[in-house]
Order: C-alpha cells, then structure tokens, then sequence
C-alpha cells in the first residue's frame, strides 16, 4: 500500500496538462496570411475549433471534479489502483487527439463517434477506479456509509449515459449530439447531496 498523495499530484498535472493541449490545437493566423478584410470570415470559420475546445474543456474539468471525488475518500493505493488510474490519465490525456479530428472533419460522423467513444471511455476509467477502491473497502474507510459509495457511483456513470444518448443522437444529427455532451456538467453539478456526504463523512472519522 502507498499514500495518495503524490499520485493525486501527479494526476492534477497531467490534467492541467490535457487541458493546455486543447488551447494549442486552436491556430492563431498571422496577418499575412490572413488578412484584416478576411478576419470576419476567418473568425466566423474558427467556430466550430472553438466550440470543441470549449466543451473538451468543460468535460476534461468535469472528470477532474469525478477524480477529485474519489481521492477524497481514497485512503491508501496499491499498484492495480495505480494501473488502473493510469488509464484514466491515459485516456484524459488523448482528448486532445479527437477534439483536433472533430474540428478539422466537422461533418464526418466517424470523427464524431471518436470522439465519442473517448469520452465514453474516461467515464469507464474512473468507474472502475471507483469500484476496485470500494469493493469490500478495499482503499477506502470502513466507515464510508454505501449511501456515499452508491451516490459517487451513480455521478460517475451519468456521463456514460449521456455519451451513449449524444452517440445514438448524432445518427440524427450531428449538432445535437455535440450539444448533448454539454448535458454531462451541468447534470453532474445539480445532483444534490454530495457535499454534506463529504461533512458527514470527515465527522464520522473524528
């Protein structure tokens, strides 16, 4: 068993490091080869890289938030949790990847659903992260209630329905099930309850 702490480290920079990844796969054009007459036109172009990076931002934050949750009542790790984690890290940090495929083939649905299929999958990561900690308690408190363990489940897997939502969506149309990815934070975020589980938690330690 090892302490979290310096993998929870470890993990925050490599996040911060995906998201800074996105912000580069948005080119800044030069005068020359954009001119101020054509700037509108260019801006007007650049809306679709920037719609991607905005919403694998807000998504990449989101799963950071998820990761967040779980170290909290992480109290030790072992090399499978470690694996496990660097699966998640792995996927985190490829998003950049898709979103670039997405804005550069903004109608072809295969970069969408690959898009997809990788945002699907870090929602996976982090749930087996979160099962293989708390089966039997394995790197949790024994005192964590199962109402906590059942609820941080539950967060976890609404991005995995919701991306099987925005994959059947985009059948229909591809704008929809873009949009449907933006449901992921705002639905995370109002789910009440899981704060004063936190409270409860720290009080039931002391």
């Amino acid at each position: 068993m090892y302490k979290p702490e310096r993998l929870a480290a470890f993990c925050d920079g490599v996040i911060a490091i995906a998201i800074t990844l996105l912000v580069l796969g948005l080119e800044v054009p030069s005068a020359g080869k954009v001119p101020e007459k054509e700037l509108g036109e260019y801006l007007r172009s650049a809306i679709h890289p920037m719609m991607g990076f905005i919403t694998s931002f807000i998504l990449i934050g989101t799963y950071w938030l998820a990761h967040y949750v779980i170290f909290h009542h992480i109290k030790a790790v072992d090399r499978i949790f470690i694996g496990l984690n660097g699966v998640f890290l792995l996927l985190v940090s490829f998003i950049p990847f898709p979103t670039g495929i997405q804005a550069s083939y903004r109608d072809d649905h295969y970069a969408f659903l690959f898009y997809a299929i990788i945002q699907f999958a870090c929602s996976v990561s982090l749930l087996c992260i979160w099962n293989y900690a708390t089966s039997h308690r394995r790197l949790v408190d024994d005192r964590l209630p199962d109402d906590s363990i059942r609820k941080i489940r539950h967060r976890i897997l609404l991005p995995l329905l919701i991306c099987v939502v925005a994959i059947v969506a985009s059948f229909v149309n591809l704008n929809i099930g873009r949009l449907i990815f933006l449901l992921i934070p705002v639905l995370y975020f109002v789910q009440p309850g899981m704060d004063q589980l936190w409270g409860s938690e720290s009080q039931a330690k002391s």
